[in-house]
């Protein structure tokens, strides 16, 4: 009986609304590649990601857990709701979990769950506070999201490119949150690219990563509702590379953040239609 109160917190330590939303990402980029899957594969799908998003949560919070105590000290551990160890061994039983589920779908779902992981954890143990590799690590991390739905209907096809189009996305937008943190990262001694290059380097790849992933858009050939959904989202894109060069980072942030939700909608529709 002892154990039963702790049980929210293994679930919190995931949190599960990141968790929630990978998976239903992963299942999306199942349906872009399969529109009618077996239900079997696409729960398989989201529950894998779902377990594999909340391991690399808990191993986070494992290895933040001394900076979580100054910035977030209601988490799990440094309230006390869990020990340290605790929330390492949960990490590596979810992984392996995910793992397994990943291994019934196929092997290079399982390859690509084992890479993911290997990555989360690198990614918490050291990765995140190097020069554009930590950056390197989320893209791929989005990505292949998209790619594991893929990968699961035995052919990528379409998804291919949405992971792609995702990862460029979002590094262009991970190196607009570093431009716009350059201040205080400067101050707490971190070494983003902003700070190592300089601001108008960062500016500048920044933008070349969102007109790529712009470009790459108008690639599959998904119908008219594909293409007046993605041009909608290519209409942010271009707004965020036009923020971004005008030194507004912070608005160049949410303009992706809604042109990546409406081109994966686009996608969806798309694939279904």
């Amino acid at each position: 009986m002892r154990g039963i109160p702790l049980c929210p917190v293994y679930l919190e330590i995931m949190r599960p609304a990141n968790c929630l939303m990978a998976g239903i990402a992963s299942a999306i980029g199942l349906l872009v590649a399969d529109p009618t899957p077996p239900l079997v594969t696409l729960l398989l799908v989201s529950s894998t990601v779902f377990l594999i998003t909340g391991a690399g949560n808990a191993i986070n919070d494992y290895f933040d857990r001394e900076i979580d105590a100054v910035n977030r000290p209601s988490r799990p551990i440094p309230s006390g709701r869990m020990a340290p160890g605790t929330a390492r061994t949960w990490s590596f039983v979810l992984f392996a979990l995910g793992c397994v589920l990943a291994a019934m779908l196929n092997g290079p779902c399982l390859a690509v769950a084992a890479i993911s992981s290997a990555v989360l954890y690198l990614y918490a143990l050291s990765l995140k506070g190097t020069v554009l590799l930590g950056n390197v690590c989320v893209s791929y991390l989005v990505g292949s999201t998209f790619l594991f739905g893929g990968l699961a209907s035995g052919g990528i096809g379409a998804t291919g490119v949405l992971a792609l189009l995702a990862g460029l996305a979002t590094m262009g937008r991970e190196i607009s949150k570093d431009i716009e943190d350059m201040e205080g990262d400067s101050r707490g001694g971190a070494r983003t690219l902003p700070i190592v290059a300089g601001k108008w380097p960062s500016v500048v790849l920044g933008s070349a990563l969102i007109f790529a992933a712009l470009i790459l858009s108008y690639m599959p050939e998904l119908g008219r509702v594909y293409l007046v959904g993605v041009t909608l989202a290519n209409v942010a894109f271009a707004f965020s590379i036009m923020s971004l060069l005008k030194g507004d980072p912070s608005r160049a942030q949410r303009l992706l953040k809604a042109g990546m939700a409406v081109a994966l909608l686009a996608f969806l529709a798309g694939a279904l239609t």
